[in-house]
């Protein structure tokens, strides 16, 4: 990346002033990787290996000012890119780090060498401004582009529907009803007295003052099917008043706005099943998941035109869920690596199926409770264990598995 602009470089604490010395010519030139060389973060990208997810391949794009080159970063570094320590912007000190080639064809046949670093250690040394706005900003762009996108596939959805609808009311005829035939099933039967019915008896049976024997007949079969059909069954014993309290209680509650004991359990959503509720859009649901990343309060394009974003995660799926917060975003300021119960969220369709927490969101005291221990409902320790096992397999993974 050319014309840096060198007065938006922010050391971090505890480190000298540096300078970014364009080094990558060098490094070609020589194949020595010099410890201690700084590169700026230009690019993250972060690449599932399996289904589950648990194996990936972080991949960076280092650059000196001048020029760029791609590098693998070891298996004991992902955590810091997981954390958001080096990210988009960021100065980077490499202390260990190794040159590759690797040898490929192209569609064309051709033979093509492509030069890479295996990077086994590194630090944040600093911070570029100008770097990091530019990087949010294109990003912000992104999302209202794909959101414009899907808002105008949602309304010519809409138009599709009326007018298929129109087309239908267009072509469809109501049936005519022959009204003698209504008046003859509403006017009443003529031929006995207006008496009071029993229960058992049907409706159009009406029994005349005079018990005949066919009539008693009848009668007597009609009792005898209403016994077979529907005997009678004893009504259950009314249970204590503090059984049924506690039965009710143990109900999970679905609507964060019906939540007013936080012992009685809230109905939880998995972020695998985000995608796939009842509506793709603002569907209320509470998630209970890890803080995977915390942005800082930054601007949005939405009222009140300053927002928060985060990266949550659950065991039913690899995908760390996107979530943007619009309501306080400066009083959301989980941990990172903390469980986070989420309630009265509402699912969007970005990125493949998001959270969001609107400022126009009623909420009844605060709609997010950090580590809810206190909660037996919430199997924060089950979640945090997960997490934390999760933590520990890719820090045990060995640099040679991304050998070519």
């Amino acid at each position: 990346m050319a014309a840096l602009d060198p007065t938006a470089i922010v050391a971090a604490p505890s480190v000298p002033p540096f300078t970014l010395v364009p080094i990558i010519m060098d490094l070609m030139r020589t194949r020595y990787p010099v410890p201690g060389s700084i590169f700026l973060v230009e690019d993250v990208q972060i690449v599932s290996l399996t289904a589950t997810g648990r194996w990936q391949v972080v991949r960076l794009l280092l650059g000196d000012g001048e020029f760029c080159i791609q590098a693998i970063l070891g298996d004991t570094m992902h955590r810091f890119v997981h954390t958001c320590e080096v990210a988009v912007g960021t100065y980077v000190r490499v202390d260990d780090f190794q040159l590759r080639t690797n040898d490929s064809l192209d569609e064309h046949g051709s033979l093509n060498k492509m030069v890479f670093l295996v990077v086994h250690d590194l630090s944040t040394v600093g911070w570029n401004r100008s770097v990091q706005e530019l990087h949010e900003h294109q990003r912000q762009q992104h999302e209202q582009q794909q959101q414009r996108g899907e808002e105008k596939e949602e309304e010519e959805e809409e138009a599709k529907i009326q007018q298929h609808q129109a087309a239908f009311s267009k072509n469809s005829t109501v049936p005519e009803i022959d009204q003698k035939s209504v008046r003859e099933l509403e006017s009443p039967s003529r031929s006995g007295p207006n008496t009071p019915t029993k229960a058992h008896q049907p409706r159009n049976i009406r029994p005349s003052g005079k018990r005949t024997p066919q009539n008693s007949r009848t009668a007597d079969a009609f009792e005898e099917f209403e016994v077979l059909a529907f005997p009678l069954r004893k009504s259950p014993s009314k249970p204590p008043a503090t059984k049924a309290r506690d039965k009710q209680s143990t109900v999970p509650i679905a609507l964060a706005r019906d939540w007013h004991d936080i012992q009685t359990p809230l109905k939880l959503t998995t972020l695998r099943s985000i995608p796939t509720l009842p509506y793709r859009q603002n569907w209320s649901c509470n998630i209970l998941a890890i803080i995977a990343y915390l942005s800082p309060v930054e601007a949005s394009h939405l009222p009140p035109y300053k927002q928060r974003t985060a990266r949550v995660a659950d065991p039913s799926t690899a995908k760390h869920v996107h979530l943007t917060v619009f309501l306080n975003p400066e009083e959301f300021n989980p941990t990172v690596g903390s469980a986070v119960l989420l309630t009265g969220v509402k699912n969007h369709r970005y990125d493949g199926g998001s959270l969001k927490k609107y400022a126009g969101d009623t909420i009844p005291e605060k709609w997010w409770i950090e580590d809810p221990w206190e909660l037996k409902w919430c199997d924060v320790k089950g979640i945090k264990a997960w997490w934390a096992d999760m933590e520990a397999y890719l820090a045990t993974q060995t640099s040679e598995e991304l050998e070519p």
